[in-house]
């Protein structure tokens, strides 16, 4: 192998996992470009061929499941080492990867986060907001703040909270069944989720208690789904930290206790000692528990 620059592999692991170099290119945060001409670069230097070139995607050779092999132990092991230099970190400085989803951030986290950061200027905290679980193994974030019923093992943190949900309307739509909200549930269509929610309890809800013809549009995150609402395309389920602070949004239902989950700070076990992981776990932590009526549907 010609002294390969070892961020290649970085490559090579992203096309062989999603089979594409258009999804290895937004895993990476490059063009599609860049990532042939890095694999074209490799393959021809090392006389080797890493992938087949079909129309159903990039398909690893034999050859290339070997380099993957070795590729994948020199990244846990520069991971492991990133871990464990950051959990010895004692400084209040640097940076901090947080995810969490849209709807948290939107009715509770972001003016927490500011106040976090006025107290500790050095730290600038990056949030990515997905509904998919970053890999904090991986170092994907140092923070995860997601709702689940049981998190991984391989995490530590605490649960700070209940989450329930309950369907919203717009005003004017329960305005316009005359306030009889059992009416309104009755006749209705509904803003539905889209496949990046459809796993969770409110899609298993959704699936059981709502016939398609019934659901107008779906939507993949929460803030969009309310926002659906709110134009007054349908009723919708939404957590109530997200539609009890709506305006504009009216609750129908109680909170409904088969979607109920609970609200975790989690970090992994390697990075906790980290003087800005604990600093903002400890804040977050403290800051979220005294929203809990909020999270909890109390808070109307």
């Amino acid at each position: 192998m010609q002294n390969p620059d070892w961020d290649i592999f970085r490559y090579v692991i992203a096309v062989a996992d999603s089979g594409s170099a258009v999804a290895a290119a937004e895993r990476l945060g490059v063009n599609a470009t860049t990532v042939l001409r890095r694999i074209a670069k490799f393959e021809a230097e090392n006389g080797v061929r890493l992938f087949e070139r079909r129309q159903s995607g990039y398909r690893p050779t034999v050859e290339c499941a070997a380099v993957v092999e070795a590729a994948r132990k020199i990244e846990q092991n520069v991971t492991a080492i990133n871990r464990d230099l950051l959990g010895r970190d004692l400084r209040l400085e640097g940076q901090l990867a947080v995810t969490t989803t849209d709807s948290l951030l939107v009715s509770l986290l972001a003016p927490l986060i500011q106040t976090f950061i006025a107290r500790h200027p050095q730290i600038q905290v990056d949030v990515s907001v997905t509904n998919s679980r970053l890999n904090l193994t991986k170092q994907d974030a140092d923070v995860a703040i997601r709702a689940s019923k049981m998190p991984p093992d391989t995490l530590v943190g605490q649960r700070v909270s209940g989450l329930v949900f309950a369907v919203y309307g717009a005003d004017a739509l329960v305005d316009g069944a005359n306030g009889k909200r059992e009416r309104v549930l009755r006749k209705a269509r509904w803003v539905g989720i889209g496949e990046a929610l459809a796993a969770s309890p409110v899609g298993d809800w959704l699936a059981r208690n709502v016939v398609s013809d019934r659901i107008a549009m779906t939507a993949d995150t929460f803030v969009a789904v309310r926002d659906c609402a709110l134009a007054g395309v349908g009723v919708a389920v939404l957590p109530c930290c997200l539609g009890d602070t709506s305006r504009g949004l009216v609750r129908v239902t109680d909170p409904i206790r088969e979607m109920d989950t609970s609200l975790w700070v989690l970090t992994h076990s390697d990075i906790r000692g980290a003087a800005r992981v604990k600093a903002f776990n400890e804040y977050i932590t403290r800051e979220l528990r005294a929203k809990s009526p909020l999270l909890e549907g109390m808070a109307v």
